[in-house]
């Protein structure tokens, strides 16, 4: 171009040559400037994730030193095993207590007996305790080892409870047997503790490198929960998801099959509640029950006066008002409103304490049989502790306004046999495995398909 006179072919070609060159120099570099970029991309980012690893190891060096040097200062009676004991004792003598205070006037003007769940209620612990000792009489093994069959009981229970079940406030969920009603769901979620967390030992090496162990589990949760949330009980179903996800999780399978079962049971769970009018009121209800205290704010707005009336310190044992007929379902699922009212801030922050120290003993227990390569039992009570972890939340959450109403119960503290005589198994469970991994398996489990 910048040629005034034609230039000759031989320099033309020379010329284009080296244009050429030119050219693909530039590509080229580019190229390895893009290269480098990705380079230092990817550079930063592992750097990022080295540093994000050695914060962890950082954080769990440092519990472990605090651990190590106040560990020796512990009396040796203060166990997981102890401890756990006392906070279920403590649990339960707060419960009857409870149970007896919020019961009274509700069951003088229906069954012309005040005691009347007080002593269904003493019942129910004499059936937990008998209950929970033979559970503990058993080898895990005897429950690992027949884990199907305990799932098709389950089935069968369940779709019992569709067939034969007694109604109660618009809910199939129970089976009458001699005067006393058995949860179905209750019993679900224990069974299905177990059978997770043998299918996630069994079918180790498809959980942890193939899709299919996530389909297998999926197929075994659907039929599971698709009769519980007929009956419809779509608390009991929240807990049991989210248990078996929490296991498969724990397992060792991939971040991708866990997101991409999380985001299936959350659309599902979305599902249930938009396209369900009750379900849909209950949710927008619970952000501002105050706009309709008559209607379907009834519940919560009753429930939140009833923390406000017990300011710091309550205003004493079975002075509440709100159980006098005001505040429904007083004794079962808003037992915790009425011990606010009655015990106050003290009263709440004690109950609190003592069931998360119950959670973290479960915990504890778990974390030592994995350690000690018991594999099954490390995750059934890993599940046993997701089950308490999310009932304590939930009941918790939903007294206080801050998540919907659910039919899920206090441990311990709320009056419903079912509910009592699971959660006793479960601890009956733990206290089983506490005993069984004190010391290294001889045996390493392993998959065995």
């Amino acid at each position: 171009l910048h040629f005034a006179k034609p230039i000759p072919k031989p320099m033309m070609s020379c010329y284009c040559h080296l244009h050429v060159q030119v050219l693909i120099c530039s590509v080229v570099t580019h190229s390895a400037d893009i290269s480098l970029s990705l380079v230092c991309k990817n550079s930063t980012k592992n750097n990022k994730e080295i540093e994000m690893a050695e914060f962890a190891q950082t954080t769990i060096n440092k519990i472990n030193q605090f651990y190590s040097r106040w560990a020796p200062r512990v009396p040796s009676e203060v166990t997981p095993r102890n401890v756990l004991i006392f906070c279920v004792v403590a649990l339960l003598c707060l419960g009857s207590i409870m149970v007896a205070s919020a019961s009274m006037p509700y069951a003088e003007r229906l069954h012309e007996n005040s005691f009347h769940y007080v002593l269904r209620h003493g019942i129910s612990i004499a059936v937990a305790g008998v209950l929970a000792y033979a559970v503990y009489r058993v080898p895990l093994n005897v429950w690992f080892n027949n884990t199907f069959p305990l799932w098709i009981l389950t089935i069968l229970l369940l779709a019992a409870v569709l067939v034969v079940g007694t109604e109660v406030n618009g809910s199939t969920r129970w089976i009458r047997v001699a005067g006393f009603t058995l949860q179905a769901s209750e019993v679900a979620k224990v069974m299905m503790a177990i059978f997770t967390a043998d299918y996630v030992v069994r079918r180790a090496e498809e959980v942890r490198n193939n899709i299919k162990g996530l389909i297998r589990l999926g197929i075994i949760m659907l039929l599971t929960v698709g009769l519980i949330i007929a009956e419809p009980d779509l608390g009991a179903t929240v807990v049991i998801s989210l248990m078996m996800l929490g296991i498969f999780f724990l397992a060792g399978a991939p971040l991708i099959q866990f997101g991409m079962a999380f985001g299936a049971i959350f659309a599902a769970f979305v599902f249930l509640i938009v396209f369900e009018p009750y379900r849909f009121e209950r949710l927008m209800s619970f952000s501002n029950p105050w706009e309709d205290p008559l209607g379907t704010g009834y519940q919560l707005s009753n429930a939140l006066m009833a923390f406000g009336r017990g300011e710091w310190f309550g205003v004493g044992l079975g002075h509440s008002v709100q159980k006098m007929a005001y505040l429904p379902e007083a004794h079962t699922d808003f037992m915790l409103a009425i011990l606010g009212e009655e015990f106050g801030f003290f009263g709440i922050t004690t109950v609190l304490i003592l069931s998360f120290t119950m959670l973290l003993c479960c915990i504890k227990v778990g974390h030592r049989a994995l350690k000690n390569q018991y594999l099954r039992a490390g995750y059934l009570a890993y599940g046993v502790s997701i089950i308490f972890l999310l009932q304590i939340l939930v009941n918790a959450g939903m007294n206080m306004g801050m998540l919907p109403t659910k039919g899920l119960t206090l441990p311990f503290i709320s009056y419903g046999g079912s509910s009592l005589i699971m959660c006793a198994v479960m601890i009956s469970l733990i206290l089983k495995i506490d005993a069984t991994t004190q010391s290294a398996n001889p045996t390493k489990e392993e998959s065995s398909f």
